[in-house]
């Protein structure tokens, strides 16, 4: 037989002393209760079992706050949101809104047939430059870092560059 040593504070000692059996057999026999009823239910289902365990109580414990979670914020949510906007001042108007479409486009497409200003030659659409003179045909500036520009823009407002209008103007 093996020897296991348990400490106890004076309190259950005093209790067990207070007992006729010897303290050994008491151990002994609550032991022997103890491991029974554990393997009386090997899945440790049960609840008192789950509860003594740090796991089972913080499992508990959690599965509680969060249900006191939840009440509360169902209890305190509002079910609907008002919002009310009130614009002010001497633009305010009414405008009528409409999901119906527009028969027509908004804007008339542009027409194929374009002419060179310099030469006078039939350009097409995808056209940048005349075939026959090198003109540009299209009237779009690009700054060098690759974003298109107004013509009359002194700097790119994306890099910063002076464009070639910067000069124009400082030359005036």
């Amino acid at each position: 037989m093996s020897k296991i040593t348990v400490r106890a504070d004076d309190e259950l000692v005093e209790r067990l002393e207070a007992r006729e059996e010897s303290k050994s057999q008491l151990v002994r026999e609550a032991l022997r209760a103890y491991l029974a009823d554990e393997f009386a239910d090997p899945r440790g289902d049960s609840s008192d079992v789950q509860a003594a365990t740090l796991d089972g109580f913080l499992a508990d414990r959690v599965a509680a706050l969060v249900d006191e979670r939840v009440e509360h914020q169902l209890r305190t949510r509002q079910q609907d949101v008002n919002v009310n906007l009130r614009l002010e001042g001497a633009t305010a108007e009414r405008a009528s809104v409409s999901d119906e479409s527009l028969g027509t486009p908004e804007r008339e497409p542009r027409s194929v047939d374009r002419d060179c200003g310099q030469c006078g030659v039939a350009l097409g659409e995808d056209h940048v430059y005349c075939p026959n003179c090198g003109e540009k045909a299209s009237r779009r500036v690009f700054c060098d870092c690759g974003d298109e520009i107004r013509s009359d823009w002194a700097f790119c407002p994306s890099c910063g560059r002076r464009t070639p209008a910067a000069d124009v103007l400082d030359s005036a």
